[in-house]
């Protein structure tokens, strides 16, 4: 039978069943069975093969993927600076690209932070104008504080609650620990913030993406 010794050619090639099923339609058991009559069932040097195949078939359709990652990332990023090169010499606009580029994440999340709470306000400010990011549901606020301030907690809490305009509940604490030899006695001390922005994929890297063509505009001129 023509289809029977297709089977066992294929399996002399070190096909694996897969791949002989997929040459030849035969169902698996089929497969088996006729291998067996032919004593060419599964041996630890065929087990061997077909281990280092899926290895390398693994390596492939991995190495594949992150290319498909990186061109869709490549794409959302060029469709993103095409959507907010109007803004390009907007002066604020530049302002609050340049103030990422300076204190903010370098890396595909957008995070920000400062101990300023005007340099926060702005940023936040420049996030919701041109991005249509609201503070109330797309950013996370992150109190950073030594410990040995635990007293004024409050009363720096609702500092920044006044100045970024957001309510006390919406700041979520983190203490520093590290060692401090005595309370620092600086009255303005306030502890820093960070802004984490959500609902924009990869926002961080599409920034840095736009801060590079404005650097480069600048590195021309001057």
């Amino acid at each position: 039978m023509e289809i029977f010794r297709k089977v066992i050619e294929l399996r002399k090639k070190e096909y694996s069943y897969a791949e002989i099923r997929k040459e030849t339609g035969v169902a698996k058991s089929t497969i088996n069975n006729w291998l067996t009559l032919a004593g060419l069932t599964l041996t630890k040097e065929h087990l061997q093969i077909q281990a280092k195949k899926r290895e390398e078939n693994h390596i492939v359709a991995t190495e594949a993927s992150k290319r498909t990652r990186a061109r869709r990332k490549e794409a959302d990023i060029q469709n993103f600076i095409m959507k907010n090169k109007t803004h390009f010499n907007d002066p604020f606009f530049n302002y609050g690209v340049a103030l990422f580029e300076a204190e903010g994440s370098k890396e595909t999340r957008c995070i920000f932070s400062n101990s300023d709470f005007r340099i926060i306000e702005i940023f936040v400010m420049f996030i919701e104008k041109y991005f249509l990011l609201k503070r109330d549901r797309n950013m996370v606020f992150r109190l950073y504080i030594h410990e040995s301030r635990r007293t004024d907690l409050e009363k720096i809490k609702r500092f920044w609650s006044k100045k970024i305009n957001i309510p006390v509940g919406q700041i979520r604490l983190s203490w520093k620990r590290n060692k401090i030899v005595k309370r620092r006695e600086n009255p303005d001390y306030v502890g820093q913030v960070s802004v984490s922005v959500g609902g924009e994929r990869m926002l961080g890297s599409k920034l840095l993406a736009i801060s590079d063509i404005i650097l480069r505009r600048y590195q021309r001129v001057y």
